[in-house]
C-alpha cells in the first residue's frame, strides 16, 4: 500500500490543478478603485495635487483639484515647480496615454520631466493605466 501521506499530497495537488485560481480584477470599477489606493496611499499624489486647509489637512471637497507645493525647494538653484497641477478629470489637454507614459517613463507628452518635487515614477502598466482611469474618473 502507498504511503498515506503521499497519497493526500497527490490528492491536494490534483485539486489545486483543478480549482481556479484568483487574479486581480480588471473590471473598470475595480482597475479605479485600485487607482484610487495608489494616488492617495501609494505614490500619494493627493498630498501636493489637493489643496491643504490653514490647519495643513487635505481640503477633500477639492481633491486633486491642484494645489500650491507644500514645500520649498532644499537646493536654491534647483528648477521647482511652485504649483502642482490640476489632475481630477485629467485637464490640460492630457490623455490617458499621456499620464501612463509618465507614469512608466518620468517623461510628459512633449517629452520632458516634470519639474522636482515631481518624482520620476517608473510603474509597471498596470498600476499606471489604473490611475489614469482614477483620475479620469473624477469630473
Amino acid at each position: 500500500m502507498k504511503h498515506p501521506i503521499l497519497v493526500l499530497i497527490g490528492m491536494g495537488l490534483m485539486w489545486a490543478m483543478l480549482v481556479p485560481t484568483t487574479s486581480i480584477s480588471t473590471t473598470p470599477d475595480s482597475q479605479i478603485e485600485h487607482g484610487k489606493y495608489l494616488v492617495m496611499h501609494v505614490a500619494m499624489c493627493v498630498q501636493c495635487h489637493t489643496p491643504h486647509t490653514e490647519h495643513g489637512e487635505l481640503d477633500l471637497s477639492r481633491l486633486l483639484q491642484g494645489a500650491p507645493i507644500p514645500v520649498k525647494s532644499p537646493f536654491p538653484s534647483q528648477t521647482w515647480a511652485f504649483e502642482a497641477p490640476k489632475l481630477a478629470g485629467l485637464p490640460g489637454g492630457w490623455t490617458e496615454a499621456d499620464l501612463v507614459r509618465l507614469l512608466q517613463t518620468g517623461k510628459g507628452p512633449r517629452d520632458q520631466a516634470p519639474r522636482p518635487p515631481m518624482p520620476p515614477f517608473r510603474l509597471t502598466k498596470e498600476d499606471a493605466t489604473a490611475i489614469a482611469a482614477y483620475l479620469k474618473s473624477l469630473q
